[in-house]
């Protein structure tokens, strides 16, 4: 009876743990409607995620770039990349810890290298070429969000220092940003 019900206990933590819930949405998010984020970097918004399930193929996110949800089984591993990576990926490494930042094909050469040295300095940065991208720059971690239409690199690294990691809204504290898909900064997924 004690071993059934420790397995049933620990089911249930590997549920939460996980992060089992319904299917993301798809419905789009205004983004003037998100809330300001309460951890006090300025200008962060809270964006709600609607599950972190492991699917297969494309899931259609309520925000661009997503913040969170249902995502493939693998992660993108951190780093530099001069292309896009999958979106489905990158919100399994934003599972992890991960800080996923992108830019914009109009951001400046010195802001493509200010944003390298982010991802060199720390093994949870993930840079990238997001062709969509509502803004210059945006920064993302699980749940929260950060758009630029001016760089910043003291509110980045304010960001990462707050949500990455093992930051406020990680659900896999602890888990590998390497060891996944991609070899940057162009092999978005070579293994």
């Amino acid at each position: 009876m004690k071993r059934v019900a420790l397995v049933l206990l620990v089911a249930c933590l590997f549920t939460v743990a996980c992060g089992k819930s319904d299917a993301d949405s798809g419905t789009p998010v205004d983004p003037s409607t998100l809330k300001p984020a309460t951890e006090g970097v300025p200008g962060v918004v809270v964006v709600p995620v609607s599950g972190a399930s492991h699917v297969n193929g494309t899931v259609d996110y309520p925000t661009s770039p997503p913040a969170g949800g249902n995502h493939n089984p693998v992660w993108q591993n951190c780093g530099f990349y001069t292309v896009p990576v999958t979106k489905e990926l990158a919100v399994h490494s934003l599972e992890h810890g991960a800080v996923w930042i992108t830019y914009a094909n109009s951001v400046d050469q010195s802001v493509k290298a200010d944003l390298a040295l982010k991802a060199k300095a720390s093994p949870y940065v993930l840079v990238s070429l997001y062709g969509d991208n509502p803004t210059p720059i945006v920064v993302t971690a699980w749940g929260r969000q950060l758009r630029m239409t001016t760089y910043d690199s003291a509110l980045v690294d304010q960001f990462i220092d707050v949500y990455g990691v093992d930051g406020p809204t990680i659900p896999e504290v602890g888990a590998a940003c390497r060891g996944g898909i991609g070899i940057p900064p162009d092999r978005p997924l070579a293994t």
